[in-house]
């Protein structure tokens, strides 16, 4: 929309027109070269299209927009020392970095200046073509609450990191129990698994050369030993389940020598978890195939670990616009089947065992994408990420590298710089007026010649009279039909409805919407305007929960809304009733999709015209 004074308004609508757009979207990696084209610009045939803007948009610097998540981990409101961990865990890594990478360390000033630890979305981007005032997230759109801005982006401050994991390090020392295990919160009874998770955290620490007192990691395996005596051997492994536990324990003793460990778990005892482990491995999810390939691997298995982690990548999917990545676990809340972290973890598996670099960097390439999509809320898959992404990115000697793209338009050459030690945040456009908007701005062309990876994508906006005969989108797909319910005996027949078809005022028509995403995408709007000539038969908006997922499903005059807070991969349809209200002949707009996080995204149905006869 219209931008004034941080708010966004709806574009001006003139009678019988409408405002689409189409966006093309590209991933550039390493040096690398991409077109976008839009056959609509290059070859017009629409005599009432007018052009409203042509927006071009890069996002480079990708890891800043994860590290960006780092105050999220330090300000998380409750002091589980799972969380202590994590923060402790993530800053020691921007410690390191920061220390391995000077330049690097001047960014957290550009940081410093910011108020929240979001950024804004509510503001002067000309991509943003559905109104804010239609969504509920009008907070986040702000960057979050602004009474926060207390010490949230300034943890990213070398010195405050510091700060931070010495004095994440010490609370939890107080936590850890004379037994040597750790509790869930201070000053409970010790958990088995929450001191298992924190060794698997502190052995990333030790990775990264942040300093963690070898006694409290001796005193830890101390404790899990008597627990995998008394109940893993006994309970687990004796009833045959519980694999998952086993893989990880093993996994997280690989990550240690046995010096760290007190020796407190003989060679032995590792070979019967992995036996055990390898009798169920079929049975793993890939996350847990990950850690059981480390394993082995590090257990001098190789032919064992190569033909796990091949059952891992048989298993993933490749392509150019979303890089490598695995379709969602049907039980994707249970520990071993996140999304998120089977895909950091798989990054940090991939670099150790050897996977082409195609697909490592098809890994970041997903990973990078979701963070452009979505809004994490999880502290350990936070964390998960940016441990991994900082090893590969480290280890390929891609952090602290200065990017340059340029972007070839309308007969000019436009070059972008992006300096380590600067973050330009996500506002690196062309802005195009529509009267400029001619044959002559397509193809454009974008061009990376530094290492790296960044996104470019170009939007055109525009009006026109004429409804659209197919649907349009990149990443999300939209299209639209309608059903006459006829009452045939016992039951309601569904009859097509084709365009100009006539329909008979009384009638009730069911619009079935059906939605794919090439990518999970978070605070979604689907907007299916209504006909003139219809009104809703259901007149209550309200919450709904089908397919797998959730939306709010919200009834207006002039149409009926969709907000989903999370929309996974996938396909869906939707539906909803209309009945006929008033004779003649009507047009329906396009049903229109676009993120609010990543506005650069949208698509749209076709158009329908509608007839409605007066009985």
């Amino acid at each position: 929309g219209n931008i004034s004074d941080g708010e966004i308004r709806p574009l001006p609508v003139l009678p019988g027109r409408m405002h689409l757009a189409e966006s093309k979207f590209v991933t550039l990696i390493n040096k690398d070269k991409a077109e976008l084209n839009f056959p609509g610009i290059m070859n017009p045939t629409d005599k009432t299209l007018v052009s409203d803007l042509f927006v071009v948009t890069l996002d480079a610097q990708l890891f800043y927009s994860v590290l960006s998540s780092l105050p999220y981990l330090i300000n998380f409101p409750y002091q589980s020392t799972e969380q202590m961990l994590n923060s402790f865990v993530s800053s020691g890594i921007m410690s390191s970095v920061f220390s391995d990478f000077p330049e690097l360390g001047k960014m957290p000033k550009e940081f410093s200046a910011r108020k929240s630890r979001l950024e804004s979305w509510n503001d002067s981007d000309p991509n943003r073509k559905l109104t804010l005032e239609e969504a509920p997230w009008l907070n986040l759109s702000r960057g979050g609450n602004s009474s926060e801005d207390a010490e949230l982006i300034t943890v990213l401050h070398p010195d405050i990191a510091r700060n931070t994991r010495d004095k994440y390090l010490k609370l939890l020392r107080d936590s850890q129990t004379s037994s040597g295990g750790f509790p869930w919160f201070s000053g409970g009874p010790p958990s088995p698994w929450v001191t298992m998770h924190l060794l698997y955290g502190f052995s990333k620490a030790i990775e990264f050369q942040v300093d963690v007192p070898k006694d409290m990691i001796a005193k830890a395996w101390g404790y899990l030993h008597q627990h995998y005596v008394n109940e893993i051997v006994r309970d687990l492994m004796a009833h045959d389940t519980g694999w998952e536990i086993v893989t990880f324990l093993n996994y997280v003793l690989s990550n240690y020598p046995a010096s760290w460990t007190g020796d407190v778990f003989s060679d032995s005892e590792k070979s019967t978890m992995l036996n055990f482990s390898m009798k169920h491995w079929k049975e793993h999810s890939p996350y847990l195939k990950s850690y059981l390939a480390l394993t082995l691997s590090r257990a001098k298995k190789s032919a064992d670990a190569k033909l796990v982690w091949d059952s891992v990548m048989d298993s993933a999917k490749t392509s150019k616009e979303e890089g490598t990545h695995w379709a969602q676990e049907d039980r994707s809340w249970l520990w071993y089947n996140d999304t998120i972290e089977t895909h950091a973890l798989a990054l940090r598996t991939g670099s150790e065992i050897g996977t082409k670099k195609e697909l490592l960097d098809g890994m970041v390439q997903w990973l990078f994408l979701n963070k452009k999509l979505n809004h994490w809320k999880s502290t350990r898959a936070t964390s998960e990420v940016i441990y991994s992404l900082t090893h590969y990115l480290k280890k390929t000697k891609q952090l602290g590298e200065k990017e340059k793209i340029s972007v070839k338009m309308n007969g000019k050459t436009t070059s972008f710089d992006f300096n380590p030690e600067k973050y330009t945040g996500k506002k690196n456009q062309i802005v195009i007026p529509g009267e400029e908007v001619t044959s002559r701005i397509v193809p454009v062309t974008v061009e990376k010649s530094t290492p790296g990876m960044a996104f470019a994508s170009a939007t055109w906006h525009y009006s026109t009279e004429r409804l659209p005969k197919e649907a349009i989108g990149d990443f999300f797909k939209v299209n639209r039909r309608y059903f006459r319910r006829v009452a045939d005996k016992t039951e309601m027949k569904l009859i097509p409805v084709k365009d100009g078809e006539g329909i008979e005022v009384g009638d009730e028509v069911e619009v079935q919407i059906s939605l794919s995403t090439k990518h999970q995408a978070e605070y979604v709007h689907l907007r299916d305007p209504r006909p003139s000539g219809f009104e809703p038969v259901e007149q209550v908006s309200r919450h709904k929960w089908e397919l797998g997922i959730y939306w709010y499903e919200e009834i207006r005059d002039s149409g009926t809304n969709f907000f989903f807070e999370r929309l996974p991969h996938g396909q869906y349809n939707f539906r909803y009733r209309i009945r006929a209200s008033m004779a003649g002949k009507f047009r329906a707009g396009p049903a229109t999709i676009q993120p609010l996080y990543a506005p650069e995204f949208v698509g749209f149905s076709e158009g329908h015209e509608l007839k409605i006869k007066q009985k």
